[in-house]
C-alpha cells in the first residue's frame, strides 16, 4: 500500500521555500546592512542600521530615531559597516626593516612590509637568499616570499653569487667565427678563441707573443677535471713561496686559478711557468694536452 504523506509534506515544503526566498529578497533589498538591539528604555528589541566604514554609532537606534553615526576621530578607523561604540586604534608600527605602504586613515589601519631585499618571515623581515654559482633565480623575492633558485639546466650557466640574477645561456663559438676551447657548464660559460684555427700562411697554433693563445691556454689549463688538492698545488707552485688560503669548491677554486693565471700573464709569458707548473704537479696529462694543442708549429 502507496504511503500518502509525501502529497501532504508538497505543500508544506513550498510554502518554507517561499518564505524562505521572501525573507532573503526583502535582507538584499535592505539599502544598509542592520543588527538588532533592545531599547534600555521600552526594553523593545529593535532592527538598527549599521554605520558605514569609517564611521562608528555615537547613539543607537530608538523607536522615533535612526542610528546617529559621527566620523572616527584621527588615529582610530572602521573597516566594515559597523554597529562599534567606538573605532578601532592605528595600533600597527612598522618595524626594523619595514616600510609604510598604507597610511592609518579613517576607513583602514596601518599596514606595513619587508622592505626591498627583505622577506617576512616569522614576524622578522629576512634577507633575500642569493643563489650560489650554479644556480640561477628562478622566481625573484618578493616582500612576502624569499628567492626560489634552481639548478642552471644543460646549456646554461651562473657564474656568480645573485639573489637577482638567473641562469645565462652559454655562448654560440661559431657564431662568432671562432671555435670551442672549453665547454661550458652549469658554472661558467663556453670559452671560445680563435687560437688553433689555420692562419693565413698555413700553419696552425699561436704566433709568438699571441696573447689570444696564451689566455686560452690559460681558461684551457683552469677549467681542466684537476682534483682540488693538485689545483691549489699547482697555484702554489706559481705563488712560489706565497702560501694564500684557496676556496673549498672545484668551481670557486678553478675561477680563482684562472684569475691569478691572467693576472700573472700581464707583464710577461707565463707559457714556459705554466708548463714547468704542471709538470712540478705532476700533472703529466694535461701538460702533454697544452703542448699538443697550443705550441705545436
Amino acid at each position: 500500500m502507496l504511503c500518502h504523506v509525501p502529497s501532504l509534506w508538497h505543500p508544506f515544503k513550498w510554502m518554507f521555500a517561499s518564505l524562505l526566498l521572501l525573507l532573503l529578497a526583502k535582507l538584499s533589498c535592505s539599502t544598509h546592512p542592520v543588527y538588532l538591539w533592545r531599547d534600555a528604555a521600552s526594553n523593545e528589541q529593535l532592527t538598527c542600521q549599521r554605520c558605514p566604514p569609517g564611521t562608528f554609532v555615537k547613539h543607537h537606534c530608538t523607536r522615533e530615531q535612526p542610528t546617529r553615526c559621527e566620523p572616527c576621530p584621527d588615529l582610530h578607523y572602521t573597516q566594515y559597516w559597523n554597529y562599534l561604540e567606538k573605532c578601532r586604534y592605528c595600533n600597527v608600527i612598522c618595524g626594523e626593516r619595514q616600510v609604510e605602504v598604507q597610511q592609518c586613515n579613517s576607513t583602514h589601519n596601518r599596514v606595513c612590509q619587508c622592505q626591498e631585499g627583505y622577506y617576512s618571515e616569522t614576524e622578522f623581515c629576512v634577507r633575500h637568499s642569493k643563489c650560489p654559482p650554479g644556480f640561477g633565480v628562478e622566481k625573484l623575492g618578493t616582500p612576502f616570499e624569499n628567492t626560489q633558485c634552481s639548478a642552471c639546466p644543460h646549456g646554461f650557466f651562473s657564474s656568480s653569487t645573485s639573489s637577482t640574477k638567473p641562469c645565462q645561456p652559454h655562448q654560440d663559438c661559431e657564431q662568432q667565427g671562432k671555435v670551442v676551447n672549453v665547454e661550458g657548464n652549469q658554472y661558467h660559460d663556453t670559452l671560445c678563441t680563435s687560437c688553433g684555427q689555420e692562419r693565413s700562411n698555413g700553419t696552425q697554433g699561436p704566433a709568438p707573443g699571441d696573447e689570444d693563445c696564451e689566455q686560452a691556454m690559460i681558461d684551457f689549463v683552469a677549467y681542466q677535471n684537476i682534483p682540488i688538492k693538485k689545483l691549489k698545488r699547482l697555484q702554489q707552485i706559481l705563488e712560489h713561496p706565497s702560501r694564500k688560503q684557496a676556496p673549498r669548491t672545484r668551481a670557486a677554486m678553478q675561477e680563482k686559478f684562472r684569475a691569478f693565471l691572467t693576472h700573472l700573464r700581464e707583464g710577461h709569458p707565463v707559457t714556459q711557468e705554466l708548463l714547468v707548473a704542471l709538470r712540478t704537479a705532476k700533472l703529466h696529462s694535461i701538460e702533454e694536452q697544452v703542448r699538443r694543442r697550443f705550441l705545436l708549429r
